[in-house]
């Protein structure tokens, strides 16, 4: 396989943007590799590639445990507790997701990680000014409003 030969300046570009970013970027930069990793962990189930499968599902918890150790529980308030707690819930699922070759668990930690991601993304936004409570709350109850087809009855 050919190597592209732009790899040494995107990887340059990438240690650029981390080495340069604040930490509610850093916190984001997380959020999307685990989101990749774990997108590439369902492709792998679906092409029962063991390998690539425990290792994306290896990569996702390394970052849950650097999301976990984040947290202050000594000083933190209820949230931190329970940010704690949901973080230790997704750890557990990709261990089980990973012995099971569970794509359906994979994507509950998956939905996790992108609300979270969410959150951290508004509460960017409200503190930088660029939107207000209000309109992030709008927004999720928007997002919250769209339907699934979950329990619908299809009798015609």
């Amino acid at each position: 396989m050919p190597v592209n030969p732009y790899n040494k300046y995107i990887k340059q570009y990438q240690t650029s943007n981390i080495t340069t970013a604040t930490p509610e970027k850093l916190m984001i930069l997380l959020f999307d590799g685990a989101i990749q990793f774990l997108q590439k962990a369902k492709v792998a189930i679906a092409e029962k590639d063991l390998k690539e499968r425990s290792a994306n599902i290896e990569s996702a918890r390394k970052i849950l445990r650097e999301l976990m150790r984040t947290i202050d529980l000594e000083n933190g308030n209820d949230v931190s507790k329970r940010l704690f707690r949901l973080y230790n819930r997704m750890a557990m699922k990709l261990i089980k997701a990973n012995v099971q070759r569970s794509a359906g668990l994979i994507d509950e930690v998956l939905e996790d990680f992108m609300n979270i991601r969410w959150g951290f993304q508004k509460a960017i936004e409200i503190q930088s000014g660029v939107t207000t409570v209000e309109e992030a709350m709008k927004e999720q109850s928007e997002k919250n409003d769209v339907p699934d087809n979950k329990g619908e009855d299809n009798a015609g």
